[in-house]
């Protein structure tokens, strides 16, 4: 028997209004603490740098948070349950735009990575570990979430409401969502874990 309370949270989809809301409203506590809590210099570095990778990692952060809630919508398509269809496919395109931000600026971050002096040399001389399984590994698995989101994106957008009928289909357009935020999981604590060991 399940209880009705669980059920109703079970068939709940948020409109795509409140996610945005939420979305905005998540990075705007994060960089209200942020602000009171750490000068800019600090919270950005001192290096030339320090803008690319900041914005790297506001892409990222942004980045997790759509993909976040259009894994739960593409999860509410593979089991046939979504009603809120219209706002999974602007979810997926969203993601899908800044997944391809986040990568290019982590592409142009990764000059000071591989500069003579920066964080490469240093781990290659103290922690090689950490460049060969930590760097490299997170580097090419992060380029990974750009196709999953922009295979969904294109099957949602192509195909429309007709997905819901089929479960193949949907499997199709929701699967490559799941993967895709496999992927970006992987190499966003990877690189936080870099950016903490030793920054640009």
């Amino acid at each position: 028997m399940e209880i009705p309370l669980l059920g109703r949270i079970r068939k709940m989809e948020p409109s795509l209004a409140t996610l945005l809301l939420v979305i905005v409203g998540a990075v705007a506590v994060v960089g209200l603490v942020v602000a009171m809590t750490a000068p800019v210099g600090v919270l950005v570095g001192d290096t030339q740098w320090h803008y690319v990778s900041a914005f790297h990692g506001m892409a990222a952060t942004v980045f997790l948070l759509g993909a976040t809630i259009a894994v739960y919508l593409a999860w509410r398509l593979y089991i046939g349950e979504i009603r809120a269809f219209r706002d999974l496919k602007w979810l997926a395109a969203f993601s899908t735009v800044m997944s391809a931000a986040t990568i290019g600026f982590g592409n142009w971050i990764y000059i000071a990575y591989r500069a003579p002096g920066g964080p490469r040399s240093y781990f290659l001389e103290n922690l090689p570990e950490v460049h060969k399984i930590f760097f490299e590994f997170k580097e090419f698995i992060a380029l990974f979430t750009l196709p999953m989101f922009a295979v969904s994106t294109f099957i949602l957008w192509k195909y429309g409401d007709s997905l819901v009928k089929n479960r193949e289909a949907r499997a199709t357009a929701s699967v490559p969502i799941l993967l895709g935020m496999f992927f970006l999981l992987l190499a966003y604590v990877l690189g936080a874990a870099i950016t903490k060991l030793r920054g640009v």
